[in-house]
């Protein structure tokens, strides 16, 4: 772990001596490459992820250069950023992240270094009013939000994106902050938020009369990682159980984790779990074994699979396919 944090340090290092290097450059360059410069002119907007880099663009559109720091099907979860990326930060005006302790304690503490300043961070997270993980009986002794704090996700569940009114939220918060930074295209940020703000109502009428049509005593499902709490809490679906714990990783899993699932699904009689695409599937894989159920996959829970993939198409998909299932 030492060696991780140092590695990324020295990363940081070499990366802000190409930063002034770069600087240094740039003041020296000719004539011949202003219009370089004149293309390059709009502010530049920093999304860490591909969700909230969907969110950014549609309210930006053309006004601002955005640009994505983790590449499409990738787990935000193990991301590691590169000295280009260092380089990118460097030069943006605002970065937008997720926060509460979704990204990477190594990635937030570069996002810290590497920016304009404090004031160009903007959390989306904490915007939204977000939901708490669930504290489940099974894993009590782990040591509650304590225990939170010490793996990976904190108290707070980060993906909001389950949940088309706390990306509204999220939306107008970043309108908010575009128009602060680019007063001269207030008009456009207000225009374009508006309207992807009436197409996410719409979206989530829409997903709750699919999961609506879901018979009551079939709303529940069995997954790989904690990651569907707003869709449980929007929308009446039941997370009975989970394979690995919020507060975790797959190496985290211990035996009595697994035992716990598989209690679960026996006292609920479930016959089917799902896999999340970006979580390992070796403790759903051990659990499925011991109790007969059927393996469910192609739900993407933490990213966009391309840049062709909108918010809309990804909540739909992954609703469409636990609909189908529970159905069955």
């Amino acid at each position: 772990m030492k060696l991780k944090y140092f590695l990324n340090f020295t990363i940081l290092c070499i990366s802000m001596l190409i930063v002034a290097c770069t600087t240094a450059d740039d003041s020296s360059a000719s004539d011949s490459n202003q219009v370089t410069v004149e293309e390059s002119s709009k502010y530049s907007v920093i999304a860490s992820t591909p969700m909230i880099g969907e969110f950014v663009k549609q309210v930006a559109k053309d006004s601002v250069d955005v640009d994505i720091l983790m590449p499409y099907q990738v787990n935000p979860h193990n991301f590691e950023a590169t000295a280009k990326d260092v380089i990118k930060l460097n030069n943006a005006d605002l970065v937008f992240f997720v926060g509460i302790k979704y990204e990477s304690a190594g990635l937030l503490k570069l996002l810290e270094n590497a920016s304009k300043s404090e004031a160009a961070l903007v959390e989306i997270g904490s915007k939204v009013d977000p939901i708490e993980f669930k504290e489940e009986d099974d894993h009590d002794d782990h040591g509650g939000h304590e225990g939170h704090e010490g793996h990976g996700h904190g108290l707070y569940d980060p993906h909001f994106w389950f949940d088309p009114t706390k990306v509204e939220l999220a939306v107008k918060e970043i309108a908010a902050q575009l128009i602060n930074l680019d007063p001269d295209n207030q008009n456009a940020y207000q225009s374009s938020s508006d309207a992807y703000i009436s197409e996410l109502r719409a979206l989530d009428q829409e997903l709750n009369d699919l999961i609506q049509s879901v018979p009551s005593d079939n709303r529940k499902m069995i997954t790989t990682h904690e990651a569907l709490g707003y869709l449980e809490a929007r929308y009446g679906i039941e997370i009975v159980g989970t394979v690995i714990p919020s507060f975790s990783t797959e190496e985290g899993v211990a035996p009595k984790d697994l035992t716990g699932v598989i209690e679960k699904i026996k006292e609920h009689d479930m016959k089917i779990m799902f896999l999340e695409s970006e979580s390992p599937s070796k403790g759903a894989e051990v659990v499925a074994q011991e109790t007969g159920v059927r393996l469910v996959s192609g739900l993407w829970v933490e990213t966009l699979r391309s840049a062709d993939e909108s918010y809309v198409d990804f909540l739909r998909s992954n609703v469409s396919i636990i609909v189908d299932n529970l159905k069955q």
